[in-house]
């Protein structure tokens, strides 16, 4: 793990300690820089293109933390396969990362090998969920959940999590699908879901049950390539509006129809289907 001198100031504000850039090459480095963060103050963990081989999952439990792949110039679509978190073959038991704090990741890409069958068994990245802390703000972006042909079967587990943000982020069920790019289920609010692209996704997000009258979302402007958009099967509020999708309304595009869909608390509005 590096850190580099000469930290960031927030301008001419002089604050308790200014913010820490630190370098992160292996998952040693990663764990180092998360422990090393102080929280709240706006420190950066960078990591340098190519992919990050982990035994055991990475916990990123410190608040206000900004983890950011160096691109070189790559478009979003190639930075996730140079700037990967990826599962060791032996380990199976597990996300690739779990994060029960806001903070905001940008331009990685997860891939795990978890065979369980829970909720969150089989998803690369993990927010809340498993009776730990519920992260509030985390902003995903630009990141990529490739499934690889490998035993995962979902791109992103939620749970309890509120006021998060996914938006420009690919889920590709490559080799197989996924049975869903994005899990929802729990006490979960305030969750947007914008201008992602599934691809081999049997849905590109699933609803379980939720707490507290749903996850009151928005899912705006996704593109579903060989992927139905949502599968829901109880209260669920919600705007869904502006995707586009491959397959006709109804069960062309979901897991029932638009007018069974909206007695659950969805609403469907200007989403684009098949001509």
């Amino acid at each position: 793990m590096g850190l580099i001198e000469g930290s960031l100031k927030r301008g001419d504000l002089r604050v308790a300690q200014e913010a820490q850039i630190f370098v992160a090459e292996s998952q040693a480095d990663l764990v180092a820089a998360i422990a090393a963060s102080v929280a709240g103050n706006g420190d950066v963990i960078l990591l340098p293109r190519g992919g990050i081989e982990i035994t055991s999952m990475i916990a990123q439990t410190k608040s206000g933390v900004r983890i950011i792949a160096v691109d070189d110039g790559m478009s979003p679509l190639a930075r996730g396969e140079f700037n990967g978190i990826y599962a060791d073959a032996a380990f199976v038991d597990g996300p690739a990362m779990q994060i029960t704090v806001p903070c905001s990741i940008e331009g990685l890409a997860f891939v795990s090998r978890d065979t369980d069958a829970t909720f969150y068994g089989g998803a690369a990245l993990l927010l809340g969920g498993n009776a730990d802390a519920n992260p509030w703000g985390v902003w995903l972006k630009n990141c990529r959940f490739p499934k690889w042909g490998l035993d995962n079967r979902i791109g992103v587990a939620i749970e309890g999590s509120s006021n998060c943000l996914i938006e420009d982020c690919d889920f590709e069920g490559v080799g197989a699908d996924f049975d869903s790019g994005i899990y929802v289920q729990g006490a979960t609010q305030n969750l947007v879901i914008r201008r992602n692209h599934f691809r081999d996704c049997t849905y590109g997000i699933l609803f379980g049950a939720f707490a507290g009258g749903g996850p009151h979302c928005i899912i705006q402007e996704n593109v579903c390539e060989d992927s139905k958009l949502l599968s829901a099967t109880s209260a669920a509020t919600g705007l869904v509006c502006g995707n586009y999708l491959e397959g006709a309304t109804d069960t062309g595009s979901y897991n029932d129809t638009v007018d069974n869909l909206n007695t659950l608390g969805l609403v469907f509005s200007g989403n684009h289907y098949a001509e």
